[in-house]
């Protein structure tokens, strides 16, 4: 091995960054500033945590003071369970739920099934339901309309003939003017 003096070293080095680029030099520099970067955010991190750690009280037992704060807490916690056990009391033990429940014979929170004879002897009355026109299109020998009918879903198409409302109601015809339609054996118009 042969020995070289600082004088040599410092020489090829500065031959050696000679024949760099400018670009791998700034890539280096980069390199190194964010190397300076991460060693100084871990320093000033490992500082703050160990300062963290060896915070006390000044002149008072650390047990001591802690103590209020804890007793704040648990009282905190009761009243906090209080207005629980008083909501949950309320939902569940009602007055008018539990009358209820023991007049008809059931718990107040089981699914309420109609009886069949209920069902057969109620019969809802037929409203005629409302009928919007969104988009009307007159195209030769063809129409089509977007309508928004009470239920049924909002802005389908139809043609004269098609039917909605279970098979209830039909649309008659579509002209530039309206929608003629049928409903229950009567005739209806929505113009625009």
């Amino acid at each position: 091995m042969r020995s070289i003096s600082l004088k040599e070293l410092f020489r090829q080095m500065r031959l050696n960054e000679a024949a760099r680029s400018p670009e791998e030099r700034k890539k280096e520099y980069i390199f190194v500033l964010l190397l300076f970067v991460f060693f100084a955010t871990a320093v000033f991190t490992m500082r703050n945590f160990i300062a963290m750690n060896g915070i006390t009280a000044d002149g008072e037992d650390l047990s001591s003071q802690q103590m209020p704060r804890g007793n704040q807490a648990l009282e905190s916690a009761k009243a906090l369970n209080a207005k629980y056990e008083a909501f949950r009391k309320m939902r569940e033990q009602s007055p008018e739920l539990v009358a209820l429940s023991d007049a008809i014979g059931r718990s107040p929170v089981a699914a309420v099934v109609p009886s069949p004879s209920l069902a057969a002897d109620t019969s809802v009355p037929e409203f005629v339901p409302t009928v919007t026109i969104k988009g009307l299109v007159v195209l030769g020998g063809s129409t089509i309309c977007t309508l928004d009918i009470d239920g049924e879903e909002p802005g389908q198409i139809f043609k004269p003939g098609m039917t909605f409302g279970g098979g209830k109601g039909k649309i008659l015809s579509i002209d530039s003017k309206g929608v003629s339609w049928r409903w229950a054996n009567k005739n209806h118009r929505t113009d625009l």
